[in-house]
């Protein structure tokens, strides 16, 4: 009865083992080296066992992908001085040695023996014995295995073309005077403030990247202009951009910019013609062509912007603002020809 308990707990700890068989994984089990008896009843066990857990047992050794080795020896007792005899009746006669061996490369994957008397006290035990022998035999072949990879490409390209959807903030910050006076009433005065100008924009871009991490874009953003017109204006900014690729599926890449805008509206006087600054470009996976991202930037214009009084009997006759624009964009950007 103990012998019994014993066995179903080897095979519930077996089972796990069992659960990782697979058909394409080939077993061949040479002739076993014993007596013509045992010889016959291991390898026919074996052969069956084999065959009910799952692998797919072949005769030809070229064919297959392990081989199971089974060789019956005397159970000898090795004494310090060297000597070597039998062992005593009261225990086992014959250990059954097991190596499982990988033909691609005759690699010993396990290795271990087993002590028994007669064979037919065999029956309880060949099945764990076979688990235990296939532990290290993999969940399936490595060249059958399909392995999918995140393609990379997406964020590999020479050249992107972006469109974007932009709400650049501009900012407007009064310099002196702070109020309009009237010129012929001068208790009669029109305050200034400063001003902020929130409104949608658009941009097309291209981007050359001709280093992993290295990349220039040029952009047309069309954006309002003066905060007393808001007059569309185009402007052209130039980012050299520093990819960092971190994971597979975005990539971060922060860039230093020069915008050139042009404005063209009758209310301005003077308007700087450069803006410097930077920003982050934050890219998601889209596919393996390109990637959904999010642009931040802050861009400060060199020199003021002066623009003219709009009330013709205040003074003075020009309002100076110093221009500064904090843009938020979201877009996609599709890339064309790999950079492998």
């Amino acid at each position: 009865m103990k012998k019994t308990w014993v066995l179903m707990l080897l095979l519930a700890l077996a089972v796990p083992v069992f659960a990782q068989t697979r058909k394409d994984i080939k077993i061949y089990i040479p002739p076993v080296k014993a007596n013509a008896a045992q010889a016959a009843y291991f390898r026919e066990n074996f052969s069956m066992e084999t065959r009910g857990a799952g692998y797919n047992l072949t005769e030809n050794p070229d064919d297959a992908d392990y081989s199971l080795l089974l060789e019956v020896k005397p159970n000898m007792v090795l004494y310090d001085d060297g000597k070597e005899e039998p062992a005593p009746p009261d225990e086992k006669q014959f250990v059954l040695v097991i190596d499982l061996v990988r033909n691609e490369d005759d690699a010993d994957m396990v290795s271990f023996s087993f002590l028994f008397d007669d064979v037919d006290e065999m029956n309880d035990f060949n099945l764990y014995l076979l688990y235990e022998a296939m532990a290290n035999v993999p969940f399936t072949k490595v060249e059958d295995a399909v392995i999918v990879e995140e393609s990379d490409l997406w964020r590999n390209k020479w050249l992107y073309i972006r469109a974007s959807f932009d709400y650049p903030i501009t900012f407007y910050e009064l310099l002196d005077p702070k109020m309009l006076i009237n010129n012929s009433n001068p208790s009669s005065v029109i305050p200034l403030d400063h001003r902020i100008s929130p409104f949608p924009a658009g941009t097309l871009g291209m981007e050359l990247q001709y280093l992993s991490w290295m990349s220039t874009e040029v952009d047309v953003h069309i954006c309002f202009s003066d905060p007393i017109s808001n007059s569309l204006i185009p402007v052209i900014t130039i980012e050299q951009k520093f990819p960092i690729k971190p994971a597979k599926i975005f990539m971060i890449e922060p860039y230093l910019a020069v915008s050139f805008p042009m404005e063209t509206s009758s209310h301005v006087t003077k308007f700087p013609r450069v803006g410097a600054g930077g920003g982050f470009q934050l890219g998601v996976k889209g596919g393996n062509m390109g990637a959904f991202f999010v642009d931040i930037n802050f861009i400060y214009f060199l020199g003021d912007v002066i623009m003219k009084n709009p009330y013709p009997n205040y003074s003075p006759s020009e309002i100076h603002y110093r221009r500064y624009t904090l843009g938020l964009g979201m877009g996609y950007k599709i890339g064309l020809f790999d950079r492998l």
